[in-house]
């Protein structure tokens, strides 16, 4: 395996990551970021992480998103999703964009399963100006970390108590 394979470059092209990658909206400003795949291989990324992978509608088309939730964890949806609260299955994880009014997500496709991710963006190379590592954005209140019912039960029911 070569390293040219393991780090690519990608011009980021749509706005489902705002403000995180192509903060405004000039189309001559676009954000080059640069993909770890080798993370995507060895499954090593988390929450909060962006991540490239293929979409679950299209699979000849590569999505970006952010993972928001992993195997455990429960999530409250947002519309369209049709279920109150989603406990993530072994082997998936809950993906969103930063922009929710520009993001095709989880809330419609669901969980998708972790062998859709090819890799993970690690860092902002261009404009200069924005050098540096992609920015972590913080959970959602929406999301619990592996609360609720154990790994036995299926209650997709659970409402959790913030209280």
């Amino acid at each position: 395996m070569s390293v040219r394979y393991l780090e690519k470059f990608l011009t980021i092209e749509d706005k489902t990551l705002q403000p995180t990658l192509n903060p405004d909206d000039n189309k001559l400003k676009r954000d080059v970021v640069l993909l770890n795949r080798l993370a995507a291989l060895r499954h090593r990324y988390q929450r909060g992480d962006v991540v490239t992978l293929w979409s679950p509608t299209d699979p000849s088309k590569t999505i970006i998103k952010r993972i928001v939730a992993v195997e455990g964890d429960y999530v409250y949806p947002l519309k369209p999703h049709p279920k109150e609260i989603v406990r993530i299955p072994k082997g998936h994880c809950w993906i969103e964009g930063d922009e929710n009014f520009h993001s095709k997500d989880s809330n419609i496709y669901g969980p998708v399963p972790l062998g859709l991710i090819t890799a993970k963006v690690t860092h902002i190379v261009w404009p200069l100006s924005r050098l540096g590592r992609v920015p972590y954005r913080g959970r959602p209140e929406r999301v619990l970390y592996g609360a609720g019912p154990s790994d036995e039960e299926e209650d997709d029911t659970y409402k959790p108590n913030y209280a």
